[in-house]
C-alpha cells in the first residue's frame, strides 16, 4: 500500500492562497464542523457510513486535489479518511495531520467558530434528577450453556454535583418490572419472569424495590473519552441485604448539557441471598446450575434542568 502524502500548516496556507488551491475536507462530525473549520472547507464525517457518498457530493471527481484534516495531530480521523478515499480510487489525497488544533495554534483563520455555543466540560452544580423514561437497566444471567437477558425499570434517582464533580447519588429499581427480552415464545418468557420474581430469586412481594446508594466518585486520571473516567463506590440494597459495590463508569455532560452515565458491572447474586441454583449452596444441580454472577448494564441520563 502506498504512503499517503502529508502536508504542513505552512505549506497548506501557501497552497490555499493560490488560484489552484486544493479542496479541503473537514472529516469530523457536523457539530464540530459548525463549531469551527478551515476557511472554505467542506464537511464529510469519516465516522458516518455514508462518508464516501458524502464526499462525492462535494468533490467533482476522483482526480480532484483533496486535503483532509481532523481534530489534531493525535487524532486518526484524517488518516482514516485518506485511506478510505485512496481505496475508493481518489488519486490526489493529502493528509493534513496537524488538523484544526495545529491550524489554530499557528494563528490560522477559522470560519464558524463557536457557532454551536460553548460546550460543557463539567456537569453543572446541583441535584440532577434521573430521567427514568430514558434511562435503562439491562441484566444478563447465565449458566454453562446459555444465557437470558432483560430489563428493569427505574423508579427514581438523582446525582448530586458540587464544584463540577459528582458527590453522591442514588437510584431505585422497580423489581415488579423485571422483563425478559431474548425468549421468543411468550409462554416460556412469562414462566421465566415468574421464576425470577418468585421466592426462588428476587421475592418481589416482600422486596418490591432495590436501591443503589452511591457514596464516592473517584476520578480516574488520564481517562480517554469513551472509557471509564470514574470509580464509584457505594452499596446495593436488594432483598433486604446491603452489600458494598465498587465499579467503573463513564460520567460526563452530553452535548446538549444533560448529565449521562454508562457502567457495566458483574455482581455475585449470592451476596444478596439469591441462592437458587448456586453451586456454592446446592449439590448435584445438573441442568439447574446457574452462574452466581449477574451482569448489569446501567445507562443513566438526567432530566433537562
Amino acid at each position: 500500500m502506498s504512503t499517503i502524502p502529508t502536508i504542513t500548516r505552512e505549506d497548506l496556507a501557501t497552497r490555499l492562497a493560490t488560484t489552484d488551491s486544493p479542496l479541503v475536507i473537514d472529516v469530523l462530525p457536523a457539530e464540530e464542523f459548525l463549531s469551527g473549520h478551515l476557511p472554505g472547507a467542506g464537511n464529510a464525517c469519516v465516522f458516518d457510513m455514508t462518508f464516501l457518498e458524502d464526499v462525492e457530493k462535494i468533490v467533482p471527481g476522483r482526480a480532484a486535489d483533496l486535503v483532509v484534516y481532523g481534530a489534531g495531530p493525535h487524532d486518526l480521523a484524517s488518516r482514516t479518511a485518506a485511506e478510505k478515499l485512496v481505496a475508493a480510487g481518489y488519486t490526489r489525497v493529502t493528509d493534513y495531520r496537524g488538523g484544526l488544533e495545529d491550524w489554530i495554534a499557528g494563528g490560522g483563520r477559522v470560519e464558524g467558530e463557536i457557532a454551536m455555543g460553548p460546550k460543557p466540560t463539567v456537569p453543572a452544580d446541583g441535584t440532577h434528577r434521573i430521567d427514568v423514561g430514558k434511562s435503562k437497566i439491562e441484566w444478563t444471567g447465565r449458566n454453562l450453556t446459555g444465557a437470558h437477558s432483560g430489563t428493569i425499570d427505574m423508579r427514581e434517582g438523582q446525582i448530586e454535583v458540587a464544584a463540577g464533580q459528582p458527590l453522591r447519588g442514588s437510584f431505585i429499581l422497580d423489581m415488579h418490572t423485571i422483563r425478559n427480552v431474548d425468549i421468543e415464545d411468550s409462554g416460556m418468557r412469562q414462566k421465566l419472569v415468574q421464576h425470577l420474581i418468585s421466592e426462588d430469586f428476587f421475592e418481589i412481594r416482600t422486596f418490591p424495590t432495590a436501591e443503589f446508594s452511591l457514596s464516592k466518585f473517584t476520578p480516574l486520571p488520564e481517562a480517554k473519552p469513551g472509557n471509564p473516567n470514574y470509580e464509584i463506590a457505594g452499596e446495593l440494597n436488594m432483598k433486604g441485604v446491603s452489600q458494598e459495590i465498587v465499579f467503573r463508569a463513564i460520567l460526563a455532560p452530553t452535548p446538549d448539557g444533560l448529565l449521562a452515565a454508562d457502567a457495566h458491572l458483574d455482581i455475585d447474586r449470592t451476596r444478596w441471598n439469591v441462592l437458587y441454583g448456586s453451586g456454592k449452596f446446592y449439590q448435584k444441580l445438573g441442568k439447574h446450575l446457574v452462574n452466581d454472577e449477574i451482569s448489569l448494564s446501567l445507562k443513566l441520563i438526567t432530566i433537562e434542568p
